[in-house]
């Protein structure tokens, strides 16, 4: 982020929220959900990135931090924040984007099954699970959304994010392609082998377990097997 920005707005985004800034589409207007302090809808209207952000939260606390903090910046004109329940009501908003960042997959899946428009509309969904990323996928393809990019990034952990679109049509990936995200296989990034060390590291905790209780580990090295060839 350039260090004007950073000056202007008077904090600094974080590395996850600035991956996530990263795929919305330029001139977009823009919901994001669980807006906390609102730092993610100033930073992408001071550097124009969206027309308009409608900054949303639950709770009543984080919405008037927000307020507060578009005020400051003088954005309200662009910045519009709303206390709800996910994305209930987005629809008079019409965004084309939508940021979930900092949720549980589950509270992820929930809000998108909750709302029609996420299907009628087909908004850029663009998603940071903290919690069950693979369960999050497997969700998307089963609802018929197509997970059209993925990214990792480094913060004081590793983060993955999910960016998909409704198009009605279910798709199947396989347990490796789940757990490490068919497109970061693809795109290859640097962080994708410590992502791949993350796993197997579990994996194999979860083998070695198994093998001094004397049950079977097939299922397991199996998955490891297929984990190493999407590396190759």
């Amino acid at each position: 982020m350039p260090a004007c920005f950073c000056i202007k707005m008077n904090f600094k985004l974080n590395k996850r929220l600035l991956c996530a800034a990263s795929f919305v589409e330029r001139g977009a207007c823009v919901a994001d959900i669980g807006c906390d302090h609102a730092y993610l809808p100033i930073f992408l209207t001071e550097t124009g990135t969206a027309s308009r952000v409608i900054a949303a939260d639950i709770n009543e606390g984080p919405c008037e931090k927000a307020r507060e903090n578009v005020r400051k910046h003088s954005l309200s004109e662009v910045i519009e924040v709303i206390r709800t329940d996910g994305l209930c009501g987005i629809e008079d908003y019409s965004p084309d984007n939508i940021v979930i960042c900092g949720m549980g997959a589950e509270l992820i899946a929930r809000i998108l099954s909750d709302s029609e428009y996420t299907r009628s509309a087909s908004p850029l969904l663009i998603l940071q699970p903290m919690t069950k990323q693979s369960s999050l996928r497997l969700w998307l393809l089963e609802n018929g959304y197509k997970i059209v990019d993925e990214a990792l990034c480094t913060d004081d952990r590793l983060y993955e994010i999910i960016v998909a679109r409704y198009d009605g049509k279910k798709r199947e990936w396989s347990e490796a392609q789940l757990l490490l995200g068919k497109r970061n296989t693809e795109k290859r990034s640097a962080l994708l082998y410590e992502h791949y060390n993350r796993i197997t590291e579990q994996y194999n905790t979860i083998i070695n377990g198994k093998r001094r209780a004397g049950l079977p580990t097939d299922k397991e090295e199996a998955l490891l097997k297929e984990l190493g060839e999407l590396l190759k």
